[in-house]
């Protein structure tokens, strides 16, 4: 795989286009040769985004969390192969987790669909959670009902059908595909699939149908394409384990004080959870660089441990 740039750096211009339409305009440079190469590289990206007339508006807000070029993430470590070729790469996404980058197993990620608007309240019932764990008005959840994984594993209702069906779309997955090695994980909302075997680069075609025939994330997909990498978080949300938001601290600079007091805080809530739970595995044995990719990611989610997801 690529390597991950080491340096970043944001070039910022207010910028007065034809019709007097002014625009506040950021872009983000990136290089392995020195911070003064990664200015340069923003500038440059920013010339051009002028020349074309300026960013695109059309795009929805989900798309640009999703962007069409690699934004900055902190390079926290690599993995190299038996004979040196760098397998993976783990950085610091824009809320704090830390990510795995790497093209050697295929990763999707399938989310549950959470209930309409129309079932959380309804006349003479409870709360949406009271209703799918069975609690009537007035009950309070037990310690076990609040637990995440509670969705679906053991409740009715549309949250447990859309469970029982996401994990028949798995197995039918697997029976079409036997030649593919496939661990399958719960996490907080859904599911995740790590496929050995593939061959399929994440900007492939063959990537997009295999995550297609599981219902991947279409923004996941996407996500993956532009970064040329398959990507799984390894460490919990912050906001899931009472830990302020890592964006809100206005740096990415490991050097600064705040930034390290921040990810102590954040170790230290994040010993408490996992990030997925292992359900089910199946096919034949990964390759040594493949199993060298899932021994990285089960080290860091857990999925074993019995703590509860986040």
């Amino acid at each position: 795989m690529r390597p991950i740039p080491r340096h970043w750096a944001t070039a910022r211009e207010t910028v007065t286009f034809p019709g007097g339409q002014e625009w506040a305009m950021t872009a983000h440079g990136a290089s392995d040769l020195s911070p003064e190469d990664a200015q340069r590289d923003a500038r440059e990206h920013l010339r051009r985004m002028v020349a074309a007339g300026g960013p695109d508006r059309g795009k929805d807000s989900d798309v640009e969390y999703y962007p069409l070029r690699r934004l900055p993430e902190e390079l926290l470590d690599e993995l190299h192969g038996p004979d040196g070729t760098l397998v993976a790469a783990i950085t610091r996404n824009r809320y704090g987790s830390a990510v795995l980058n790497t093209e050697a197993v295929l990763i999707s990620d399938v989310d549950l669909v959470e209930p309409s608007s129309q079932d959380r309240v309804k006349p003479g019932g409870g709360g949406v959670l009271s209703r799918l764990f069975g609690g009537g008005r007035g009950e309070e959840l037990t310690e076990q009902q609040q637990d995440p994984d509670a969705f679906g594993l053991r409740s009715a209702g549309r949250r447990g059908d859309h469970h029982e069906r996401t994990l028949a779309l798995i197995e039918d997955f697997r029976a079409r595909h036997p030649e593919l090695g496939v661990r399958s994980y719960r996490t907080r909302n859904g599911f995740r699939l790590l496929v050995t075997g593939t061959g399929a680069g994440p900007s492939s075609e063959r990537a997009r149908d295999l995550m297609g025939q599981v219902r991947s994330d279409e923004l996941y997909m996407i996500l993956c394409r532009v970064h040329d990498t398959y990507r799984a978080r390894l460490t919990p949300k912050p906001w899931r384990i009472e830990v302020d938001r890592f964006e809100d601290l206005g740096t990415r600079t490991a050097a600064d004080e705040a930034h390290r007091a921040w990810v102590e805080r954040y170790r230290q809530a994040s010993e408490r959870v996992a990030v997925c739970r292992l359900l089910e595995v199946s096919g034949p044995a990964p390759s040594t660089e493949e199993q060298q990719i899932i021994d990285l990611h089960d080290r860091a989610t857990r999925p074993e441990s019995g703590l509860r997801l986040a």
